[in-house]
């Protein structure tokens, strides 16, 4: 069994069904403020990636909390019993343990997190996330984004899509449209991401788990080309990051993407 957290930036890992790289880079930024975990059994393996918020330190202390706390949950309670119950409570761990961050002085950190954690037994695939990074599923050539951001363009495209707001409301408020309505360590969690039931895996299936550094800078149809042009998941991520760093028309967030290959 191998778990990882977030240091060193670059790894490579595998067991019987699947292989795994994750890389993680500060980009433009001072501090880096995404985290990332995971654990390895002979044919299971969960993990996880987070995208911190919260200013100077706080960031990132929440994101390493929340890794901290998955990684440990997942150890000690998690069972094969309820998947879908047990990531749940794992994630509502995660955001008690960002809630209760506090500074030096003992005052609430007021910090969060975002959190995409992906779970696989056997052949078949279970996610949870909170918050806007994103977990993509790549098979023959095609992709699918299976997890749906919780921020505020999402929400306003529903009533445009209802029929609540129109158009005119739509645009005027979609200046907005990034602000995040549930994330790690917001209080009362009532919004998370999952499957009921299992995705069934197919031998070669690519999942692509990535904070928002990666795909707001880096359109969809390029990442797909990118996974799509290798076989080699650890020359994937790195072409990953080559194509981000071209893009210099913006400061760039910090960046973190982990990439599963299954065997």
């Amino acid at each position: 069994m191998t778990e990882r957290l977030s240091d060193p930036d670059r790894v490579f890992d595998s067991n019987e069904i699947l292989e795994v790289s994750i890389l993680s880079v500060i980009g433009d930024r001072e501090e880096q403020q995404d985290s990332f975990g995971y654990e390895l059994g002979h044919t299971k393996g969960l993990i996880a990636v987070c995208d911190g918020m919260g200013g100077h330190l706080g960031g990132s202390l929440a994101s390493n909390r929340a890794i901290e706390t998955i990684l440990t949950e997942y150890k000690n309670s998690f069972s094969n019993d309820n998947i879908v119950g047990n990531l749940q409570a794992i994630i509502k761990r995660a955001n008690e343990a960002v809630l209760k961050l506090t500074d030096s002085n003992g005052n609430s950190l007021r910090a969060g997190s975002t959190a995409v954690c992906v779970y696989i037994t056997g052949t078949k695939l279970y996610w949870n996330s909170v918050g806007d990074s994103r977990a993509y599923l790549f098979r023959n050539g095609e992709y699918v984004q299976i997890t749906q951001d919780h921020n505020y363009r999402t929400v306003l495209k529903e009533q445009l899509n209802a029929g609540v707001i129109d158009r005119n409301i739509y645009d005027a408020e979609k200046v907005r449209g990034e602000a995040l309505i549930s994330y790690l360590g917001i209080g009362d969690l009532g919004l998370i991401d999952y499957n009921d039931s299992p995705v069934e895996l197919q031998q070669d299936d690519r999942i692509l788990l990535m904070s928002d550094g990666l795909y707001k800078i880096v359109n969809d149809q390029d990442i797909c080309s990118i996974i799509n042009n290798f076989n080699n998941i650890e020359e994937a991520i790195q072409a990953l990051e080559l194509k981000a760093k071209k893009h210099r028309n913006k400061k760039r967030d910090n960046m973190t993407v982990a990439l599963i290959r299954i065997k």
